[in-house]
């Protein structure tokens, strides 16, 4: 568990990402920007679960990719336009792997915590 804790609280909370051929980085959202975004995105739901969490993977698109410190989508809406379906959730499935590598949770599990501890 310590060494997790170490990883949270010391690692760079950005990496480096390629899309279509691009270097781009990877910024991990702060609690605040998740609930902002995820507030937004609730807000803005028709009822139709695939185009929700579409919309929902593009927002997060539009919000974790930065070149230059400088967001790579303006906004969620041109996320849509420019990537397919299966790219959207390819980054969104990256970023969601790095945030639980980084930061494992309280929710992970009785199994995981144990695990955890012997590191």
């Amino acid at each position: 568990m310590e060494k997790a804790l170490y990883r949270l609280f010391n690692e760079e909370r950005a990496r480096d990402f390629t899309l279509r051929g691009q270097n781009v980085r990877m910024v991990l959202l702060s609690a605040a920007e998740l609930l902002e975004l995820r507030a937004k995105e609730r807000a803005e739901e028709g009822g139709d679960a695939f185009f929700d969490g579409l919309r929902g993977c593009a927002a997060l698109v539009a919000r974790c990719l930065k070149v230059c410190g400088a967001p790579v989508f303006r906004s969620t809406r041109e996320v849509l336009q420019t990537l397919s379906a299966e790219e959207i959730n390819a980054v969104a499935a990256a970023y969601s792997a790095w945030s639980r590598e980084i930061d494992p949770g309280f929710d992970c599990g009785e199994e995981t915590v144990e695990v955890l501890k012997k590191v």
